[in-house]
């Protein structure tokens, strides 16, 4: 009786529950590995005055070498007249740790939705919506990257607005933005984002964040470019980032080019090459990037610095499959100008397994 009188309970709810979310799903990545990584990939250089830590080789437990380890929810809600509410809240962690991706609770990232965390609105004319949010350059490069950010050394952080010529890869998603995504006319998308610097001082320059980008894709053939501008004035700080793609993707096989250009106050660029290829190959898939990353400041060493990455994954069903990666990187032309150390064979290798949910 208990039983019944509880189903009806239950029941009765649900209606008034289903009138008020169409949808939330609860959604995940894990992905674990074992790594190997040499001297020269586990040295700490110090940007300012070029001293390099001593470091061993030797193995670790990774997180999210494919693919970065969140769980997150989203959700969406009929308003009717073609309008939807839409929301989506991501937590990036550690599997090896159990702590908050890029630090835990103890140090600088205290962000416990350090993924996305973005609500807004979707129209027949386009998606509006307001968080932390991934940057347009960010939409505009992936379709052109065939590991979808993953693996090593793939075109992830050159798709973000770092800040320093000696790390040009900079962050991906934009706090405090305001996004707009065009629906797909004839294979075409548009991106942008304002995101606010929030500044309110007074004093000096805002820290504000616009970029614009597209993406055309035709069949096989994908092309797309993109523009970022952030207004500040210290002196060797990111102030532009141009990208450009063209790939082209037949059923086994496909090819990408890319090109960004980064701008920084006071002057000084950092200009990058970038190609990825994957092939099916046997039950699996081959996965290759590469960067040739090209500085020229007034900080840095300023020699080509090649970044090469390596990877091949096999499903064990739809939603689970293990890899092995291989990335180099000869990371020396990127260094301060006052190191006397050259780090040119950093190198990592690994093997893990990845449950998405």
């Amino acid at each position: 009786m208990k039983k019944s009188l509880l189903a009806v309970a239950v029941a009765a709810a649900l209606p008034t529950f289903a009138q008020a979310q169409s949808s939330v799903t609860l959604f995940g990545i894990l992905d674990a590995s074992v790594e190997y990584s040499n001297e020269d990939a586990n040295r700490a250089i110090n940007a300012t005055t070029g001293a390099v830590g001593t470091a061993d080789s030797g193995l670790r437990l990774n997180s999210g070498t494919q693919s970065g380890s969140r769980f997150g929810v989203r959700g969406v809600e009929d308003l009717g007249g073609g309008l939807k509410a839409i929301f989506t809240i991501e937590h990036r962690l550690s599997v090896d740790t159990g702590d908050t991706a890029g630090g835990g609770f103890n140090n600088a990232n205290g962000k416990f939705w350090n993924g996305q965390a973005w609500v807004g609105l979707e129209t027949r004319f386009g998606n509006i919506t307001a968080g932390r949010q991934y940057s347009p350059i960010f939409w505009a490069l992936i379709p052109a990257d065939f590991t979808a950010y993953g693996f090593y050394n793939n075109w992830a952080g050159f798709s973000g607005t770092g800040f320093s010529p000696i790390t040009p890869q900079g962050p991906i998603r934009l706090d405090n933005s305001v996004s707009y995504k065009s629906p797909t006319m004839g294979g075409l998308t548009v991106y942008g984002t304002y995101a606010m610097g929030e500044n309110l001082t007074g004093v000096g320059p805002s820290g504000d964040i616009m970029g614009i980008a597209a993406g055309w894709q035709l069949g096989g053939l994908y092309l797309a470019a993109g523009y970022h501008s952030i207004d500040v004035s210290a002196a060797s700080a990111l102030e532009t980032v141009l990208a450009a793609t063209a790939s082209y993707k037949f059923t086994n096989f496909g090819l990408s080019v890319g090109y960004t250009q980064q701008e920084f106050v006071g002057g000084g660029e950092v200009s990058t090459i970038l190609g990825s290829l994957f092939a099916n190959f046997g039950p699996g898939t081959l996965f290759v990037n590469v960067a040739m990353v090209s500085p020229d400041t007034a900080v840095t060493k300023n020699d080509d610095s090649l970044q090469l990455g390596v990877a091949y994954s096999m499903p064990l069903s739809k939603r689970t499959n293990w890899y092995v990666g291989l990335g180099m990187n000869d990371l020396t032309g990127l260094q301060p100008r006052a190191s006397t150390v050259s780090v040119d064979g950093a190198m990592r290798a690994t093997v893990g397994l990845r449950h998405l949910f």
